[in-house]
């Protein structure tokens, strides 16, 4: 075994007993490239990644490889999950060099940590119209022996890559000009953006349908809501399991890579419930269900959420959910075979390895024809009762990463007042939280800022659905982490670490009173939508909805009509008589008004409502958009 062998991390721990003298990223490693006067190779990638796998079965095991690599090179494996920041920098860089960023990474390093070269996948040999990494291998050995001065000329420019962002000044004029950008890259025959490949973009999705909320066109809201149909139609989301693979190859959002990360299906999970409130559309809610059942099926584990699902299984790239036509027949006895195989495109379907991959082709309309979801319900389990037990399930990786659990956590609290469940296995992350938020909810390393706006956030919302002031105070202390930084505000697709931090402190200035400022970042809408969203956000108003519960049983429904009614960005408190010393004086007044009733305000600004006494009544306020 090499060096790998006491990580953590289930990347790394997968080349343990590869051939190759790995080290994982450390101050030795360079200091031994320095002494040896040797060029560093390092390789960035994910436990959920079909291609690093495949270099690493074929192009780290290839003999003359591991020969070349072991006596030339100091060489370095990364996790992407647990070094995001470290990934960003070199995927950055690389893309700036070659125009190539993605996963496996493949970087070439001076011993002080400047990049020269980098690149995606390499095979052994020249294939796929790629060079082979022998050659590649060879080549660079011999710039570095005979030619080091055009090495290090890149390696010395790259180093002065640092990129920056320009803010801008929130301005009306700015929000049109990005709606618009983003319609002209909008995927009108499939929805999401247009490529071809097909990455989900959640923050795309808030963006649009928080602009339509505000300005009450709907034309942003139907883009939004066709997006999320056709993934939810599509192979993109698991069509027996439920939750959704992290991208599709082609731009119907058809044929995947099968990874499953936790991150992106907290984030998406967020996207339906946003949707859902907006629209109350029955296949949005099952969505959401479809979602939750997936989580906490296959990804839950004793302290909270595992990371990722590989995309792998049994050697096979998708095996695990992909068919063939006697296996849904077996599976489905005595069923309308016909009619299931039809529902899910099996006659015509695209395959990966020679198996079929399942998408819908009935709408929900057509299908309560004939069945009903309860009766989709049943086929969905039986299918996946025959997958679990004739298929070997894809390799988990439990590492409890804070980041992506804490956005989970919010996602559940989020989901909990419309379907009841989620909230012990959300308080069972967010209570581990403390003070110091570290890389992972068991401890090491300090966090970044990614795993500190999202605590923040999540205990905000832990907060809003329990009324337990020790959520808000501790989100308040931890936010105190974010306010004299700045992030990197690109969405990669998944919400940028800047835009978390953004959203938080818009979140704690409702609790605080505190004023922050807002900027929006130059670059494209499409990639920047999480910033836009907030920041419109902030220049419409944020709603700050206030529960008062005077103990007549009608608290209740208003609370649970507040969280659950969609506003863009709002925070919701729910307080009694025995709060009313520790709360600013608006807030104290909002506890004497009117007593004897249940009532809730609405605050946008500094105006608010009058007391509103029914659900119906608060629904209807929070529906009619800016006050």
């Amino acid at each position: 075994m090499n060096r790998l062998k006491n990580s953590k991390s289930a990347f790394l721990l997968q080349s343990a007993d590869s051939p190759i003298d790995w080290f994982p990223w450390c101050e030795e490693a360079f200091e031994k490239a320095r002494k040896e006067d040797k060029p560093v190779l390092v390789d960035v990638g994910a436990s959920w990644c079909h291609w690093c796998h495949v270099m690493d079965e074929e192009t780290y095991n290839d003999q003359e490889v591991v020969k070349i690599i072991n006596e030339n090179f100091i060489a370095i494996k990364v996790d992407r999950d647990e070094l995001p920041d470290l990934d960003r920098e070199l995927q950055n860089t690389v893309s700036a060099i070659t125009g190539e960023s993605g996963w496996p990474l493949t970087v070439f390093m001076t011993p002080d940590k400047k990049v020269f070269f980098g690149g995606t996948y390499f095979p052994p040999e020249d294939r796929y119209g790629r060079i082979g990494f022998k050659r590649l291998l060879l080549e660079i050995l011999r710039l570095w022996r005979e030619d080091r001065k055009k090495i290090l000329d890149v390696a010395n420019a790259s180093s002065s890559l640092k990129i920056t962002f320009n803010t801008l000044s929130p301005e009306w004029e700015l929000i049109e000009n990005s709606i618009s950008s983003i319609v002209s890259v909008y995927d009108f025959d499939n929805g999401g953006l247009q490529g071809q490949m097909k990455f989900p973009h959640p923050t795309v999705d808030e963006f649009l349908l928080a602009y339509s909320y505000f300005t009450k066109s709907d034309t942003e809201r139907k883009l939004a809501l066709f997006t999320l149909k056709k993934m939810y139609y599509g192979g993109i989301f698991d069509q027996v399991g439920g939750g959704f693979h992290r991208y599709t190859v082609d731009d119907e959002w058809y044929v995947p890579h099968f990874e499953k990360l936790l991150i992106d299906n907290a984030e998406l999970l967020l996207d339906y419930i946003q949707a859902y409130q907006f629209t109350q559309d029955l296949e949005l809610f099952d969505a959401i269900n479809q979602i939750y059942n997936f989580l906490l099926r296959d990804m839950k584990i004793e302290g909270g959420f595992a990371n990722s699902l590989d995309a792998d299984s049994e050697g096979i790239e998708g095996y695990y959910y992909t068919w063939k036509d006697d296996e849904f027949a077996e599976a489905l006895k005595g069923e309308d075979i016909e009619y299931w195989s039809k529902f899910f495109n099996l006659r015509i379907a695209k395959e990966v390895e020679g198996r079929k991959v399942l998408k819908r082709t009935i709408d929900s309309r057509d299908l309560l024809k004939v069945y009903s979801f309860d009766k989709l319900n049943e086929i969905r389990t039986k299918l996946l009762e025959y997958r679990e037990k004739m298929r070997k399930k894809p390799f988990r990786d439990e590492n409890l990463y804070t980041y992506p659990n804490t956005r989970i956590a919010e996602a559940l609290l989020n989901l909990y007042p419309i379907i009841g469940k989620g909230l012990n296995e959300a308080l069972e992350i967010v209570d581990k939280l403390s003070k110091v938020v570290t890389r992972r909810l068991d401890g090491g390393k300090e966090g970044l800022l990614e795993d500190y706006s999202s605590a923040t956030l999540a205990l905000i919302s832990a907060y809003e659905v329990t009324g337990n002031d020790k959520y808000k105070d501790l989100a308040v202390s931890i936010s105190q982490n974010l306010k004299n930084i700045e992030g990197y505000p690109i969405d990669s697709p998944n919400e940028s670490p800047e835009s978390l931090r953004l959203k938080s402190l818009l979140k704690i200035s409702l609790l605080t009173e505190e004023k922050i400022n807002v900027n929006i970042y130059e670059g494209s809408p499409a990639f920047t939508s999480g910033i836009l969203y907030n920041v419109m956000s902030f220049m419409k108003g944020l709603a700050h909805i206030v529960v008062v519960n005077e103990n007549d049983g009608k608290a209740k429904d208003l609370h649970n009509t507040a969280l659950t009614t969609f506003y863009p960005l709002k925070i919701v408190e729910i307080m009694d008589e025995s709060k009313k010393d520790y709360v600013p004086s608006y807030m104290r007044s909002m506890i004497n008004y009117n007593k004897g009733t249940s009532r809730a305000f609405v605050c946008v600004g500094n105006k608010c409502s009058m007391p509103l006494t029914s659900p119906e009544k608060l629904r209807l306020y929070l529906s009619g958009g800016v006050m």
